[in-house]
C-alpha cells in the first residue's frame, strides 16, 4: 500500500511523455492566447506612447600657454578644471542660457485625443512675441481655433473663458499681451485644426529650465583626452539637436567671455596709464629743447650726473612701488568682488613680483575653495552644512589675504617714504650748482623719469599681451550634434521581448497545468495506481446528454461506445461475481458530480439487457438523484424502508423503467440522520428481501470522500 500511495502521490514528479502531450492538446490555445494579447498591448504601448529622441555630442577641451613658456609666468587657466567645465555644463545657469539663445518664448503644441505632441519648429504656424503683459498667463495654454478668415485665441482667466479674436498677419496688442499671429502653411495648418486641438504657451525660462534639466546629461568622456560627452533627450528630435547645439556654442562663449573679462581690465588700466605718460614725456622733451635754446646751458657736471642719476634710480624705484602698490589696491578690489574667474585671472599679474611667494598660494588655495563650493551648490542647497563650512573656510582665507595686503602696503608705503627723503636729500645736494644747471637737471630728471616709467608700462603691456595672446582655447567639438536617434520605445526589442515573454509565460502556464494535473487518461495508468487487491471492471467514456440529470440511455443507443464500455463492464463482472445467486453492486464516487449515477442506471440497464431482472436503490440519502434519472417524484423509497418503525412495504415503493425487468426505488425524503439510518439493520432485511425478487441490486451511494454514509453500505455489497 506504501509503494502504491507513493505512485499515486507522485504521479507528475517525473516527465511523462503522454501527459504532457494530453496537457499540450488541452490548452493549445494558451500559445496563441496569450501571444495575441502580449502583441495587443505591445501595439497599443508602441502606439500611445510618446516617442523619445536623444542627440548627443563630444568636445575636447585644451589650451596652449605659448607666454608661459617664453615669459615665465602663470597662464590664465588650471588645466585640471575638467570637471569644473563638466559641472558648469549641466548646471541650470547655462542651460537657462542656452534656451534663451534658441529664443524659447513660446512653445507649440497639437494635442491629440491620447498624445500631445511638441511641434518646435513644424508648426504649421508660429507667433511674432512682443510682449507679455499679463504675467498668469505664464505656462496656461493659449487654444488656437479658426473661424472664417479669423483666429479665435482662447484661455482660462481666474475661471472666466477669454476669446480674442484676430486675424493672420495682424498685429495683436490688448491688456494680455501683445504679439502677432502668423501661418507659415496655410493648408497644413487648416488640417491641423480640423485633426487636433492647437494650442501654444508662454514660457518662463526658469521653469522650462527645470523642466529640461533631468534630460541633459553631461560627462566625463577620457580624462586623458579632455573629451565631454553631452547628449540630450527629448519628445521632439530637433529640439534635442538644437539644445546641444546651443549648449556647446553658449559654453564656448561664456568660457572666452569670463577669461577675457579680467585681463581686458587690467590692459586697459595699463593703456590709460600709458596715454598719461606719453603726454608728459613730450612735455619734458619739448621743455628741455625749448630751456636750452633760450638758456644756452651746457649739460651738468659730473657730479651732478651721479646725483641726478641715482635720483632717478630712487624714482624708478618709486615708481615700481606705485605700481605694486596699485596692483595691490587692484588685487583687493578683485577679492571683495568674489568673482572666481576674476580672482583665478589676476594669479598671472602677481607672478613675477617680489611678493609672489605670499599671495600666490594663497590666491590658488581660495580659487580651489570656490570651486569646491560652486561644485557642492550644485548637489546641495545653500542652507547645507558643508556650504556654510566653504563659506567660513572662503572668509577666512579672504580675511588672512586681505590681512597680508594690508601688510604689504604698509611696507610699499614705507619704502616710498623712505625713498622720498632719500630723493629729497640728493636733491638738496644740488643746490649749490647753478639756477641755469638746476633748472636743466631738473628737466632732464623729469625727462628721464618719465621715460622709465613710459618703458616699465611697455614693457608690462607687452609682457601681459604676449601671455595673453599666447593662451589660446583649442576647445573643438570632436563630435557635432547628432541627428536625433529615437531611444524609446524600442519598437524592435518590444516586439522581440513581448514574443519572448508570451511564449515563456505561456510554457510556465503549461508547466502549472502539467505540475498539478490529476486526470487519469487510460486505463493503463489507472491500473497503476489501484492498489494491490482492487479489481479493474473496464472504463465509461463521456457521454454528452441535453437533460440536466443523468439518464438512462444505453437502451436508445445500443451501438454507442457507452453500451460497448458497458457490456465490457458487464462481462468482466462475471469473472468476479457468483453468477448462481443474486449479487449486491455498490456504485460510489469519491466526491459529488462524478457520474456515479449515470453509471448506476446503465449498467443497470445493460445488465437487464442481457436477460436479468435488476434493482436499483437510491442510497444518497443526502443528494438523491435517480428519480431525476427516471423522470419520477421522490415522495416515497429507501428513507422510509429503513426507518425502525415504519410499517412501509418496499414492494410499494418499487418504481417500473421503460426497460422490461428494470426497476428501482427512489431515496424518498431526506431524513435528518442519514448515516444512523443505513446502519440501523434494516439495510441487511431490506437487500435480502430484494435479492429474493432481483439476479441484480445495483446500489447508487452516497459519495465516500465527502460524506460517511457510503462506508458501511460498500462492506455488505458483493
Amino acid at each position: 500500500m506504501a509503494e502504491k500511495s507513493r505512485k499515486i502521490t507522485g504521479i507528475n514528479n517525473e516527465l511523462d511523455g503522454s501527459i504532457a502531450i494530453t496537457v499540450l492538446k488541452k490548452n493549445w490555445f494558451v500559445f496563441p492566447a496569450v501571444l495575441l494579447i502580449g502583441l495587443s498591448g505591445c501595439f497599443l504601448y508602441l502606439r500611445y506612447t510618446k516617442p523619445l529622441y536623444q542627440s548627443s555630442s563630444v568636445i575636447q577641451r585644451s589650451s596652449r600657454d605659448e607666454g608661459k613658456r617664453i615669459l615665465d609666468i602663470e597662464n590664465f587657466d588650471n588645466e585640471d578644471n575638467l570637471s569644473q567645465d563638466v559641472e558648469l555644463l549641466k548646471s541650470p545657469f547655462l542651460l537657462e542660457k542656452a534656451l534663451r539663445n534658441l529664443n524659447l518664448n513660446i512653445s507649440y503644441f497639437s494635442e491629440g485625443e491620447i498624445l500631445t505632441e511638441e511641434k518646435y519648429v513644424l508648426s504649421s504656424y508660429h507667433i511674432t512675441f512682443y510682449e507679455l503683459r499679463d504675467s498668469s498667463l505664464i505656462g496656461k495654454p493659449i487654444h488656437v481655433a479658426k473661424s472664417g478668415e479669423n483666429i479665435k485665441l482662447s484661455f482660462d482667466k481666474e475661471g472666466k473663458n477669454i476669446i480674442i479674436d484676430t486675424r493672420p498677419d495682424e498685429r495683436l496688442d490688448n491688456e494680455y499681451f501683445d504679439l502677432t499671429f502668423k501661418i507659415n502653411n496655410p493648408q497644413q495648418f487648416d488640417q491641423s485644426v480640423a485633426e487636433n486641438s492647437l494650442y501654444f504657451v508662454f514660457n518662463d525660462y526658469t521653469d522650462l529650465t527645470g523642466r529640461m534639466m533631468s534630460d541633459l546629461e553631461v560627462y566625463t568622456l577620457n580624462p586623458e583626452a579632455r573629451t565631454i560627452s553631452i547628449s540630450f533627450e527629448s519628445n521632439n528630435p530637433l529640439l534635442a539637436t538644437d539644445v546641444i547645439a546651443s549648449v556647446i556654442t553658449t559654453f564656448f562663449e561664456y568660457d572666452l567671455d569670463k577669461k577675457s573679462a579680467s585681463s581686458a581690465n587690467i590692459l586697459k588700466f595699463i593703456d590709460s596709464q600709458l596715454d598719461t605718460v606719453f603726454v608728459q614725456l613730450k612735455e619734458s622733451e619739448s621743455a628741455i629743447q625749448s630751456y636750452k635754446d633760450s638758456s644756452k646751458v651746457n649739460d651738468p657736471v659730473l657730479y651732478t650726473q651721479r646725483i641726478v642719476e641715482r635720483t632717478n634710480e630712487l624714482q624708478t624705484e618709486l615708481l615700481d612701488i606705485d605700481l605694486n602698490f596699485q596692483l595691490m589696491m587692484e588685487l583687493e578690489q578683485t577679492i571683495e568682488s568674489s568673482d572666481r574667474i576674476e580672482i583665478y585671472n589676476i594669479i598671472p599679474a602677481v607672478s613675477g613680483t617680489e611678493f609672489q611667494d605670499l599671495l600666490v598660494s594663497e590666491l590658488q588655495e581660495l580659487n580651489e575653495m570656490m570651486i569646491d563650493r560652486e561644485d557642492a551648490s550644485y548637489t546641495v542647497t545653500q542652507g547645507n552644512d558643508l556650504i556654510k563650512r566653504l563659506n567660513r573656510s572662503i572668509e577666512s582665507k579672504v580675511s588672512n589675504i586681505k590681512r597680508i595686503i594690508s601688510s604689504i602696503r604698509n611696507q610699499l608705503k614705507f619704502k616710498r617714504t623712505n625713498l622720498s627723503d632719500r630723493i629729497s636729500e640728493l636733491e638738496n645736494e644740488l643746490y649749490g650748482i647753478p639756477a641755469k644747471e638746476m633748472e636743466l637737471s631738473r628737466l632732464n630728471r623729469m625727462f628721464n623719469l618719465n621715460e622709465k616709467y613710459y618703458t616699465l608700462l611697455i614693457e608690462k603691456k607687452t609682457q601681459y599681451a604676449i601671455s595673453k595672446a599666447g593662451y589660446t582655447m583649442d576647445n573643438m567639438v570632436l563630435q557635432f550634434p547628432t541627428t536625433a536617434k529615437l531611444i524609446s520605445p524600442n519598437k524592435k526589442l518590444i516586439i522581440v521581448g513581448t514574443v519572448i515573454f508570451s511564449i515563456l509565460l505561456s510554457l510556465i502556464y503549461l508547466l502549472f497545468r502539467y505540475l498539478t494535473f490529476n486526470e487519469i487518461q487510460n486505463p493503463d495508468e489507472l491500473k497503476r495506481l489501484l492498489p494491490d487487491g482492487v479489481g479493474f471492471l473496464g472504463i465509461i467514456p463521456n457521454a454528452s446528454q441535453q437533460a440536466k440529470y443523468s439518464t438512462l440511455i444505453v437502451h436508445e443507443k445500443p451501438k454507442s461506445a457507452l453500451a460497448e464500455s458497458c457490456r465490457h463492464i458487464r462481462a468482466n463482472l462475471k469473472f468476479v461475481l457468483d453468477d448462481t445467486k443474486p449479487n449486491v453492486i455498490a456504485v460510489s464516487s469519491s466526491i459529488s458530480g462524478e457520474g456515479k449515477t449515470f453509471v448506476a442506471l446503465n449498467l443497470a440497464g445493460i445488465l437487464t439487457l442481457s436477460g436479468k431482472k435488476v434493482l436499483v436503490i437510491d442510497l444518497d440519502l443526502r443528494k438523491p438523484k435517480v428519480h431525476h434519472g427516471f423522470g419520477v417524484e421522490n415522495t416515497e423509497g429507501m428513507s422510509n424502508i429503513l426507518v425502525q418503525s415504519s410499517q412501509t412495504n418496499w414492494k410499494d415503493c418499487i418504481h417500473h423503467s421503460e426497460i422490461d425487468g428494470l426497476d428501482f426505488i427512489t431515496a424518498g425524503p431526506i431524513p435528518p440522520n442519514p448515516s444512523e439510518l443505513i446502519i440501523g439493520g434494516n439495510l441487511e432485511k431490506a437487500l435480502a428481501e430484494f435479492k429474493k425478487n432481483y439476479d441484480f441490486i445495483l446500489i447508487d451511494n452516497a459519495p465516500v470522500g465527502i460524506v460517511s454514509d457510503g462506508i458501511s453500505v460498500l462492506n455488505i455489497a458483493d
